[in-house]
């Protein structure tokens, strides 16, 4: 390949050589993943070198860290350890039946992308790849809001992941930072005392104050679950039992999601308050409290100010 004047892959171009690079060489770390797609594209030193207007990534990583989401969502690779990914049954028969370049399109044909893309608030949320993030220019206010819907729920998707994977001490410590954060209790330490450890699951449970003042109380209870464990009826049965006599409301928290029957049961009570918080809704909190996340930079947009031009006419 020529060095000159090469433009840098799309992230939808990475797709078909990631693809076939796990296909060739088995499970592999992104860190590797990256150096073999970075040398395949044939782009010069100071191609690769550009970077983002944030400095964080260089342009090209980004693309190929784009590729890796969109793969991973739609099914066709898999997670087997930290920043660790291989090909999926699914995935080697889908790059046998696509042997030219593999586009958005395409993956859109896949059941679990569509609803992934179609999970934030807006069905149209997700930006075609002339718009998304990865790309230096960000031509329009609607481009930018699309990404920041789209990258916010990879936040979220990986917020619950690594929840998930928090042993007893740490997912204990979250649940107390949270529920300060949103305003309960007096301060950290109230709260901490107010709550326990419960058992071999690392969940926490006890009656906090509604507020500083005391003069309402909730029962909460949070419990990690692994991925697929849905709650039950029978479970939220069992905690509303536990709140008669200690408090009128209370909140459950769970780091996967609850049936419909526990829903529904939930929202038929009379005389108690019930809030269910299943593990997309704990990370959305968390984005919205800055809790485990930090913000990487702020871009500000611009407008004419036509009153300044008209006062000087």
């Amino acid at each position: 390949m020529s060095h000159s004047c090469m433009p840098i892959p799309s992230y939808d171009e990475f797709f078909r050589p990631f693809l076939e690079l796990l296909a060739r060489d088995g499970v592999l770390h992104m860190r590797v993943v990256q150096q073999q797609l970075q040398r395949q594209s044939g782009l010069s030193p100071e191609e690769l070198a550009q970077r983002l207007p944030s400095g964080t990534w260089s342009v090209v990583e980004n693309r190929i860290g784009w590729a890796r989401t969109y793969l991973y969502k739609a099914g066709l690779i898999e997670r087997v350890g930290r920043a660790t990914y291989g090909l999926t049954a699914a995935g080697r028969e889908f790059l046998g039946r696509h042997p030219e370049r593999i586009k958005l399109r395409d993956l859109k044909t896949i059941p679990a992308l569509r609803e992934w893309l179609q999970s934030g608030d807006e069905a149209d949320a997700e930006p075609e790849p002339s718009s998304i993030p990865a790309d230096v220019s960000m031509p329009t206010s609607d481009a930018m809001e699309q990404s920041e819907r789209l990258l916010r729920r990879l936040v979220e998707d990986e917020l619950r992941a690594r929840i998930a994977a928090m042993d007893p001490t740490r997912f204990e410590y979250l649940v107390e930072q949270l529920v300060v954060q949103l305003g309960y209790g007096s301060s950290r330490s109230e709260v901490a005392t107010a709550l326990r450890r419960g058992g071999s699951d690392g969940g926490v449970d006890g009656v906090i104050n509604e507020d500083r003042l005391g003069l309402g109380q909730i029962y909460l209870q949070a419990k990690r679950w692994a991925d697929g464990n849905t709650v039950g009826r029978p479970t939220i049965q069992s905690f509303v039992g536990a709140m008669h006599g200690r408090a009128q409301k209370g909140v459950f928290i769970t780091t996967s999601d609850f049936s419909r029957e526990a829903r529904e049961y939930a929202e038929s009570l009379h005389g108690l308050r019930l809030r269910l918080i299943d593990g997309q809704e704990l990370a959305r909190l968390m984005v919205d409290c800055g809790l485990g996340v930090s913000e990487e930079r702020v871009y500000r947009t611009y407008r004419i100010d036509s009153d300044f031009f008209e006062d000087a006419e």
